[in-house]
């Protein structure tokens, strides 16, 4: 069960959404992506659906922020920046510290990063329409309930007043979100200078359920744990998923999730 509409408009000096094929240096998309564009949203108000306690992992009550347009109102230009960043394995523990060389560790890495960004983000809550209990689907009658009132309201409450978790950031959590406010009617047209851009592909999300597919939830004490780190079998990995960006009248439809246009890769 989907909500009503919600768009916002996010604003910042700087932002980076950083390409996953350049692997020292960060390379920015041209333009927000949904991943990023969702973070924005749990930043304000989020209730995990999927819980990685094996014991708790029955309990489906809880929510997702399906992204479904974006709008670009500043595309923003891009520039580099070098700093001076430090390069370690891991962090020592308290008690085993024995100090730390910077100079022995330091690197200077270039960043091509956008500058003065404005996007509109139109996103909806999805509550699923049944949870699971030991191992039982059972509908939930209060799906529409929650998706379109209570969620829907404590959202609008906490964005009009500027409330959040922590602080909305674009891309990386270094450039925050300078302002952000509700849009109560999106304009139809967005762009004045092109009626279509192909902005190409961009990474648009994870896809975590092969992980809890294979890592089902039971009743509690019973349920099989999911593994810290690695997994043996590809098929039981989180599906890299990517859509094809491109903006007509300014706005970037995101298509629902597995069709041909935004499928796993």
């Amino acid at each position: 069960m989907r909500s009503a509409p919600i768009c916002l408009r996010v604003a910042g000096n700087f932002a980076c959404f950083t390409r996953p094929e350049f692997h020292v240096e960060r390379v920015s998309y041209p333009v927000i992506t949904p991943s990023a564009a969702r973070g924005i949203f749990e930043a304000i108000l989020m209730k995990p659906i999927e819980k990685p306690e094996a014991d708790k992992r029955h309990n489906k009550i809880g929510f997702r922020w399906v992204i479904t347009r974006i709008g670009i109102v500043k595309k923003g230009t891009f520039f580099s920046i070098l700093r001076n960043e430090l390069g370690y394995s891991a962090h020592q523990s308290p008690e085993k510290a024995k100090g730390y060389e910077i100079s022995s560790n330091r690197a200077q890495r270039h960043s091509l990063i956008l500058r003065d960004v404005e996007y509109l983000i139109e996103a909806v809550i999805e509550v699923p329409l049944e949870t699971r209990r030991g191992g039982v689907y059972t509908k939930r009658p209060s799906a529409e309930f929650l998706a379109r009132n209570k969620y829907h309201q404590m959202f609008l409450r906490r964005a009009r007043a500027g409330q959040c978790f922590y602080q909305p950031f674009l891309g990386c959590r270094e450039f925050s979100v300078a302002e952000w406010d509700l849009v109560e009617t999106p304009p139809a047209k967005l762009s004045e200078h092109e009626s279509s851009e192909d902005l190409g592909m961009i990474f648009r999300d994870f896809d975590f359920d092969p992980v809890w597919n294979h890592w089902p939830s039971g009743t509690k004490g019973l349920a099989s744990p999911r593994p810290a780190t690695g997994w043996s079998e590809p098929a039981h990995r989180p599906r890299a998923t990517h859509v094809h960006a491109k903006a007509i009248d300014g706005w970037i439809t995101i298509p629902v999730f597995g069709s041909n246009n935004g499928g796993a890769s």
